[in-house]
């Protein structure tokens, strides 16, 4: 589904595989089971699934309107092809929720929790290695 359409956002009723949306609703069930984060094969799992792009947690309404974090790495990308660094200003009128997400990365990254994170350790290193500046 991901390669196909550039994220793991499958609809409820996905007509080519009608069992992935309901897998995808497991999913997203399971992990907000407090429990099952606990456990070391289902953290494993979950680890597995952010690291392609899954949303576990989709925080705020349709996630269509939700843009998942490789898109915003991938329009920051453009940005910095456009502009030559990639400092984005916080209202940066082209993609306004980039200029936002620019300084939400910044935070991240100083909290210490998020550097112990595997899939957050790889995503700091993408943007280091497109010259994010922290």
């Amino acid at each position: 589904y991901k390669e196909a359409n550039g994220h793991c956002r499958v609809p409820k009723r996905y007509e080519k595989n009608t069992k992935l949306g309901g897998w995808v609703r497991n999913m997203r069930s399971f992990y907000k089971n407090n429990d099952k984060k606990q456990d070391p094969v289902w953290k494993n799992r979950f680890a597995q699934l952010e690291a392609v792009g899954f949303e576990l947690a989709l925080k705020h309404g349709p996630a269509s309107r939700h843009p998942s974090w490789q898109q915003r790495f991938e329009e920051l990308c453009e940005y910095k092809e456009a502009n030559g660094h990639c400092r984005v200003p916080k209202w940066y009128e082209k993609k306004k929720q980039l200029g936002f997400w620019v300084p939400t990365m910044r935070r991240y990254y100083k909290e210490h929790d998020k550097k112990q994170d595997a899939v957050w350790k790889k995503r700091f290193a993408q943007l280091e290695a497109v010259g994010f500046e922290w």
